[in-house]
């Protein structure tokens, strides 16, 4: 592990066919000047030609077999070859493919369970980000799967409609696998499926947006130095996996759920053209009512599902443009992680002709019109992020940093007390924020950031501090914790990151961890 110094710290559909020829993917978005050290107000420009649009590939819905009332899911982590960018094959690693993952759909109340088998040469492990499972089938850490073995995981899904995603979690090497391709989109259904209004077709009016970012080798190989403070920030953007990618809207209306699975760049999103359009959902599901923005901040890990209006003739195009606020950073701060920068991450043509889109439910979520209630008897917990350590320490996997009780509201303050930026993602959990505060008192656009709705994971400038509710139930285990850790990348695999068990009121973790590591437990009621 890589030491910090942390006295003087200096970052099915039309496109399936596309999306499932993995060896072949073709594919999105711009690149620019390299952002490795990007000066102080600089931008990355990207030149996203139209001749040179290809058409966004859509990830296939993974089509599940069904063993009694149990939908089983089949993934095979392996290797591969990637056309990211136009008529160059780059290595990667995908899921039942050479690049990304198929989108598994499920709903709320299905019985899943889902075989993972590691065809790559390192041991990996496969998490879901946002799901609400057992220790056991969290995917962290704890749950290695060796090169040429297999590993399942089974739960009941208990929770609203949403878009997650899973994702890579080894210890220390969670961005390099990651970045070499491995992500795949969740979504959740509910009663309220098909009732709103929504757009609900697939690939044609509902599009998933998975925004990457990386960096090249003149041979087309994946550059995988990491930057000084900023590991693998990437200087070229791609959507869907590839660079340049152009959106054919055939309706008037389209939904997009877009996911920031970049290991560690930002993005402020804005389109063109300065349009309006509307913020439905954030990473637990949709919220109690639309909310209208012209930009969005979106921080790795974290989910958005927007609604854009499109009418005939319409050209313009999805863009990351810099953080004018410079997200609460002092000027001159190092690292700048990429705030600066602007690309040009997808091209959209508006529809053929007009269509009535019809009227979209003035209340989409009842589920989250008020916060939950707290009370004095609240148990509160404390968390500084600071360098790469959360209070004060690095990840230990012999640790067991608390113990929490089920279906107990917990608030938990989480602060930022640093001149860099971070997020905080929980496992197993959807959280309410209660409040968003700065204590610097800098000035940056709250509008913009994503603190509505359910949340797992949450983005904080330096000098924030956020309260959340957080309620964890269902499942106890003394034997399997959950992470909790700062979602840009670079950062937990330095070890900013930490672990905790819910347990029965009395209970104790094991004096072993499930897959045998020990541990001295700490306790915090």
């Amino acid at each position: 592990m890589t030491t910090y110094d942390l006295v003087s710290r200096r970052v099915f559909i039309s496109s399936v066919g596309a999306f499932a020829t993995a060896a072949t993917l073709s594919a999105c978005g711009g690149s620019g000047s390299s952002s490795a050290q990007p000066s102080q107000g600089s931008a990355t420009i990207s030149a996203t030609a139209s001749a040179n649009r290809r058409p966004l590939p859509v990830p296939p819905i993974l089509e599940p077999t069904l063993e009694g009332t149990t939908k089983v899911f089949a993934l095979d982590a392996r290797t591969g070859e990637s056309e990211m960018k136009p008529g160059v094959q780059t290595p990667t690693w995908g899921y039942n493919g050479a690049l990304l993952g198929p989108t598994l759909r499920m709903a709320n109340g299905d019985n899943v369970r889902i075989d993972v088998k590691n065809s790559l040469p390192e041991t990996t492990t496969v998490h879901w980000h946002g799901m609400h499972v057992p220790g056991i089938a969290d995917g962290g850490p704890h749950q290695p799967i060796e090169p040429g073995t297999s590993w399942s995981a089974s739960w009941q899904v208990r929770q609203n409609a949403s878009t997650l995603w899973y994702h890579p979690h080894p210890h220390g090497e969670t961005s390099r696998h990651a970045y070499r391709g491995l992500a795949g989109l969740f979504i959740i259904d509910d009663e309220s499926t098909g009732t709103l209004g929504l757009p609900e077709e697939y690939g044609v009016d509902d599009i998933p947006l998975v925004i990457q970012d990386r960096r090249f080798n003149d041979d087309g190989t994946l550059d995988e130095t990491d930057l000084p403070d900023l590991g693998l920030l990437g200087d070229t953007t791609m959507l869907n996996g590839i660079t340049n990618p152009h959106f054919e809207a055939t309706t008037s209306r389209v939904r997009f759920r877009v996911l920031n699975g970049s290991v560690m760049r930002l993005y402020n999103l804005a389109f063109s053209d300065d349009r309006e359009f509307s913020l439905i959902g954030s990473d637990g599901g949709l919220l109690h009512t639309a909310k209208t923005v012209k930009n969005l901040y979106i921080s790795p890990g974290e989910r958005a599902e927007i609604l854009v209006e499109f009418a005939p003739g319409d050209e313009i195009t999805l863009k990351a443009v810099p953080f004018t606020d410079r997200l609460g950073m002092s000027e001159g701060s190092q690292p700048e992680f990429g705030i600066f920068d602007s690309f040009e991450l997808l091209t959209l043509s508006g529809p053929a002709s007009a269509s009535d889109a019809g009227q979209v439910a003035s209340t989409l979520n009842q589920k989250v019109a008020t916060l939950p209630e707290t009370s004095e008897h609240t148990t509160e917990r404390s968390f500084s992020l600071t360098g790469f350590q959360i209070n004060g320490e690095l990840m230990d996997t012999e640790r067991i940093d608390f113990t929490a009780h089920p279906n107990e509201w917990e608030i938990w303050t989480i602060t930022n007390n640093d001149s860099w930026i971070h997020n905080f993602h929980i496992h197993n959990t959807q959280f309410r924020v209660l409040s968003y505060e700065d204590t610097f008192y800098r000035d940056y656009n709250q509008d913009a950031l994503l603190t509505d709705g359910w949340k797992d994971t949450v983005l904080l400038p330096p000098g924030v501090e956020v309260k959340l509710a957080v309620r964890f139930t269902d499942y106890t285990s003394t034997a399997w914790p959950y992470m909790y850790h700062c979602h840009l990348l670079f950062h937990e695999d330095q070890g900013m990151m930490g672990q905790f068990m819910v347990v029965e009121p009395g209970q104790e973790p094991d004096a072993v961890i499930g897959n045998g590591v020990t541990h001295e437990a700490s306790h915090s009621h």
